[in-house]
């Protein structure tokens, strides 16, 4: 006799409305990829810059000679506008609808809004992208409705130049609307369509596998997601008796020689088959696998895209391996930003310590006018253990990873509690078990606000302006 099931029901539920879902999310998907391609298009976008710019001077141009032909010319500019606008309004519109779905639909009981950091921030986003594109359509549709009433009116009248008067006010707001909307982050089209929309918020502090924790923390939620399934799937077919992430770990350090074009592609195969399955490697070659090396390769190509600063710490080691003293044999070495956009910046720290050291170390890091205004970060000693498939090959190959492996690497998060464009000092100091200093550096950066000192500028005196005609168009 079967037991009763008192939950089988809501499970079956639970499966077709994640069906459901995923339909929904396939049909927004698809009519999101054809606005947005629509939206990319070289020649519509060129032709919105062109407009938002040309209509300030329509606008001072009417003004100015109160010509009729003038006038026309700019109600027809209005309604280009208008037109021109309204494909990128429904493409964020489709954005964040995909975007919703996709975030809230459930997988094995759970969904991804509530696993995982960032979701809030994503969509956040997204619907900030919708409202700056409603407020640019909205503010084109009212300055046609304006344009076309100055050219029925009568000329050189009160009525005729206070509406040329709101024209212009409008065809600022479209002109900062338009360089706003045109460099804002939205969807891709591609596996990973929420990638770019994601900021690391949360990552460990010592970043060890190194490739391995720099790519899950630039990962979308819906994209971590995928991943750790990957990594429970291909732990399967590590060789040797390996943690699936060293194994990972290794392959990435392959494709990111290989995209430095510092071991070839034969180097690279080699490498993965030491440390996967012939299986496992022909998934990685697989593209309708979720995570092969053209995928992988996209994730590091966006790493180092967000994250130069480690990758210029490693060149940087790298290339003075080759000629440190064998006196020298504690490295330190660290990478600041030369700009703290909005008094946020990224320090990466390299130490090493003795070779024969098999001690804990520890660094200090002193953040001048920052928070927090001092870090005591104390470190385990350096696990010398063999990894697999990481010291035999090329010399490229071998150095890369006797860096790498000997060292500690720090991912902190720098903060400072001034804006402006002034300098602010970092002072990383290397300690051994008993509070020895061994070595020191002192960086520099310079505060910004993200938009060059003169758009910045420009952008603060129509603040107030552009905020409050913003907030009367959405009401």
């Amino acid at each position: 006799m079967d037991l009763p099931t008192p939950y089988a029901e809501s499970e079956q539920d639970e499966s077709s409305i994640s069906s459901a879902m995923e339909r929904r999310i396939q049909s927004r998907d698809k009519w999101r990829g054809r606005w947005t391609k629509l939206t990319t298009n070289h020649v519509l976008r060129y032709a919105r810059y062109s407009l938002a710019f040309a209509l300030p001077i329509s606008i001072i141009a009417s003004s100015a000679f109160l010509d009729s032909d003038f006038l026309n010319i700019s109600r027809i500019m209005w309604l280009a506008s208008t037109i021109l606008f309204i494909p990128p309004l429904v493409a964020s519109s489709y954005a964040r609808m995909a975007a919703k779905d996709r975030l809230e639909l459930r997988r094995q009981g759970f969904s991804l809004r509530e696993s995982y950091v960032g979701v809030d921030r994503i969509l956040n986003q997204l619907e900030e992208n919708k409202l700056r594109e409603r407020t640019r359509v909205s503010a084109a549709v009212v300055g046609l409705i304006l344009a076309s009433t100055v050219s029925s009116a009568p000329l050189q009248t009160d009525l005729s130049l206070t509406l040329l008067s709101l024209t212009a006010i409008l065809s600022i707001v479209i002109l900062f609307a338009t360089i706003s909307i045109e460099k804002q982050k939205s969807m891709d089209t591609g596996k990973t369509p929420l990638l770019k929309l994601h900021t690391p918020s949360l990552h460990d502090t010592l970043a060890e596998p190194l490739l391995v924790d720099l790519v899950y923390a630039h990962l979308d939620p819906e994209t971590s997601s995928r991943w750790n399934t990957w990594i429970e799937k291909i732990g399967k077919g590590v060789r040797r008796q390996q943690q699936s992430e060293d194994a990972i770990e290794t392959v990435l350090r392959a494709i990111y020689l290989s995209m430095l074009e510092e071991i070839d592609q034969n180097e690279k195969d080699r490498i993965c088959a030491e440390v996967l399955n012939t299986r496992s490697v022909e998934q990685l070659r697989d593209e309708k696998e979720p995570f092969n090396f053209e995928q992988l390769e996209t994730l590091l190509e966006h790493v180092i895209e967000r994250k130069p600063g480690l990758f210029r710490l490693l060149s940087r080691t790298i290339q003075r391996a080759s000629r440190i003293r064998k006196s020298e044999t504690w490295i330190l070495d660290a990478d600041l930003p030369p700009r703290a956009t909005h008094g946020e910046s990224d320090l990466f720290v390299l130490a090493s310590p003795d070779q024969n050291s098999s001690k804990p170390l520890e660094i200090d890091i002193i953040t001048v006018e920052g928070e927090p205004e001092v870090q005591m970060i104390r470190l385990p000693p350096i696990d010398r253990s063999v990894r697999p498939g990481r010291t035999d090959g090329e010399d490229a190959w071998i150095r890369f990873n006797t860096i790498i492996d000997n060292s500690h690497i720090l991912w902190i998060g720098m903060a400072w509690n001034k804006s402006g464009h002034e300098g602010r000092s970092v002072q990383v100091n290397l300690l051994t078990e008993n509070e020895i200093t061994i070595k020191s550096l002192v960086l520099w950066t310079i505060m910004e606000d993200g938009d060059g000192f003169l758009f910045s500028t420009i952008r603060n005196a129509v603040k107030e302006v552009y905020s409050m005609v913003t907030r009367t168009i959405i009401r």
